[in-house]
């Protein structure tokens, strides 16, 4: 519990003790954070908040701002990493690199420095990095997860979210290292995504207290009741907030009857919200004028740009791909150290997809059941998502499938259509054992009128080594057997907790490699298999006639061999058929299937 005194000194922060143990993860021992996390640079955390200088609002926007600078992560080959790019331009310049995933970037108010959050070093933790030379430093190592660091206005504090003892909390770090860390929240409903006022006293983040999650303000000068709930919207998700250059609104995103949109909120009172337009994660120019954010398809990202002045036209942003967080400066310059990124590199053009021959089936060695195969184009980018996928989770997740290939004239699940990626070789189907065993959480997500899944996997080793916590409720599919008509005809509801551990985002994941989800059927409240949030597709930019053309010749496809059944003659009498192979795919009961054993990378 935190006790506050007044003004700019706030104190009485004890440690808030650890939320207990999670419950082994299906029969598996899990390692707890028995004591506090162990800080890199930081000493014990003691019972002060910072005391931030107070910077003067901004009344008129800056001149002369020059080109301002906009930090993004970008997601290619199986990694994020942080690019910059100058408004106005199209030239990206990489800032990191590697084998992992940066992501979160924070530029700090002078410019000179960049807060980001990377899976380098094993679990996730916060790095600084000195953008004049590219030296990069760790800020912290703990057995647990850190990241979206925001800045303090003087530059001397992160504010970030972390994951300890199965609880999301907002925390408090000096830049430097020569004081504690602070705890600014401390309750068992998830609080996440800070963000700093400019004035240095306050600062928003989402919070689940409410049991859903509302946008909050913490005032750092209250001693008591210094949280605010300014949203109070039990039907709407609100995320990702961001402080205006003069602290006076704070724009966050919505996503709700399949649009995320954005909005903008009076700081200091709950007044009226303002409508902004589509797209999430929402970043402020440095002037304030315009409101950019990211506007999410199904299988990629772009950001747009919204004017908010009547003299300010929205500025042209060519940034697209699978992007995770925007952050403007005005007063950094492109590192000299930075080399322009090629834009072309690892897209593949239609030309490039197109085989020379057409190629054949691979089967897939060690890959259950025996036998199953993928097109000779998708099987180099299906192992290495495979390998990936298995460093990353510490068991070989698709190391069992329950379909890839299936011949044209073979039969789909009932309520399949004819044109199934799984004709084509280029598409598998996850196995739905890992889902009944609880390896796998499944997230809705509506665009428009189709409902697509993103797919979270649940790592093997729970020290924080390994994945991060999850951020929204996943669906319960079998909620339908609750007895209740209304959850039944949705095809199942949100469940009613977040649930804790660390987790893969396997569908970023395998976009990485070239693999896109596929969106649920029509039928996929009344019919389990339809809902496909376990199918993912090579497309290669291809549409599903040109793959089909990469394995069969016209005219199979025109027309495919039916199948025979047993007799010739027409008759209603009853007879026993075979079980189909698409048997797998009925309706699961609530009773848990196998549990796949995790086992080395492939």
């Amino acid at each position: 519990m935190l006790f506050l005194a007044c003004g700019l000194a706030v104190a009485g922060v004890a440690w808030a003790g650890l939320k207990g143990e999670s419950a082994p993860p299906l029969g598996q021992p899990e390692p707890s954070l028995a004591s506090p996390p162990i800080a890199l640079l930081q000493p014990a955390p003691e019972t002060s908040l910072p005391a931030v200088e107070p910077t003067p609002a901004a009344t008129e926007p800056a001149p002369n701002l020059g080109s301002p600078l906009l930090f993004f992560a970008l997601r290619s080959g199986g990694s994020s990493h942080i690019r910059v790019q100058p408004s106005g331009l199209t030239s990206q310049y990489p800032l990191t690199s590697g084998d992992w995933d940066d992501r979160d970037p924070a530029v700090s108010p002078d410019g000179s420095r960049l807060a980001f959050a990377s899976s380098r070093g094993g679990g996730w933790d916060l790095y600084l990095m000195e953008l004049a030379t590219g030296d990069i430093r760790r800020l912290t190592e703990t057995a647990g997860y850190e990241g979206r660091p925001t800045w303090s206005p003087d530059g001397l504090w992160l504010a970030y979210e972390a994951y300890y003892g199965d609880d999301l909390d907002i925390w408090v770090l000096p830049v430097d290292g020569g004081q504690p860390t602070i705890q600014l929240t401390d309750d068992p409903a998830s609080d996440l995504a800070p963000t700093w006022d400019p004035s240095g006293r306050r600062i928003a983040f989402i919070s689940y207290r409410s049991g859903f999650p509302d946008l909050f303000l913490a005032d750092l000068d209250k001693p008591v009741d210094r949280f605010t709930n300014l949203s109070q919207t039990p039907d709407v998700a609100e995320s990702d907030p961001a402080f205006d250059p003069s602290g006076l609104r704070i724009a966050y995103s919505t996503w709700t009857d399949g649009l995320e949109q954005s909005w903008l909120v009076d700081a200091s009172e709950l007044a009226p919200v303002e409508w902004i337009g589509q797209g999430g994660r929402p970043s402020w120019y440095p002037d304030g004028s315009m409101l950019t954010a990211v506007l999410t398809a199904p299988t990629r990202s772009q950001v747009v740009a919204y004017g908010l002045s009547p003299d300010r036209a929205p500025l042209g942003v060519s940034v697209a791909g699978q992007l995770d967080g925007l952050s403007w400066t005005a007063t950094a310059n492109i590192p000299s150290w930075a080399a322009p990124a090629d834009s072309a590199a690892g897209a593949a053009t239609a030309e490039e997809s197109q085989p020379a021959s057409r190629p054949g089936l691979v089967t897939l060695a060690g890959v259950l059941p025996d036998g199953v195969a993928l097109s000779q184009t998708a099987f180099e980018p299906f192992m290495a998502l495979r390998q990936r996928a298995g460093t990353e989770l510490g068991w070989d997740f698709l190391g069992q499938l329950d379909l890839a290939f299936v011949d044209l004239n073979d039969p789909l699940p009932p309520g399949f259509s004819y044109n199934d990626w799984l004709h084509t070789g280029r598409a598998f189907a996850l196995t739905q054992a890992a889902y009944q065993a609880g390896w796998v959480e499944i997230v809705r997500q509506d665009f428009g009128s189709q409902t697509y899944w993103q797919v979270f996997v649940r790592a093997a080793n729970q020290d924080g080594s390994h994945g991060e916590p999850l951020r929204a409720q996943p669906w319960d599919f079998n909620a339908r057997y609750s007895g209740d008509p209304a959850v039944y005809d949705q095809g199942g509801t949100r469940k009613a907790a977040i649930p804790s551990g660390f987790y893969i985002d396997f569908t970023s994941l395998a976009a990485g490699f070239g693999f896109e989800r596929l969106p649920a059927l029509n039928n996929w409240r009344t019919y389990y298999p339809a809902a496909r949030y376990n199918e993912f597709v090579l497309t290669g930019g291809l549409d599903w006639l040109q793959a089909m053309l990469e394995l069969y010749p016209p005219e199979a496809i025109a027309t495919p061999t039916p199948y025979q059944t047993p007799t010739q003659t027409p008759t209603n009498t009853p007879r026993p058929t075979p079980t189909p192979w698409w048997w797998r795919w009925r309706t699961p009961t609530p009773t848990l299937g196998s549990t796949p054993t995790p086992g080395a990378a492939p």
